[in-house]
């Protein structure tokens, strides 16, 4: 999941046209954060923040935010 979700957070993020600190500001994660799941180097988010990108970058569907990094 590390290389993957980093991947599709990113990704979705750039396909609704968000810079991270946009990302960032809507789902109320610090800039820093993000920065370092899409970087990977944080591998192992809470599930608040996943629900908090979910709500932003996927309708509020952490399923669909971890399906979408399993099939890349």
């Amino acid at each position: 999941m590390t290389g993957k979700l980093s991947t599709t957070i990113k990704f979705l993020r750039q396909r609704k046209k968000l810079s991270q600190e946009n990302l960032a500001r809507q789902a109320g994660l610090k800039l820093s954060n993000l920065a370092k799941l899409e970087s990977g180097y944080n591998t192992n988010p809470t599930l608040e923040t996943l629900r908090a990108l979910a709500k932003v970058l996927t309708k509020g569907s952490i399923d669909r935010l971890l399906k979408k990094s399993k099939n890349k």
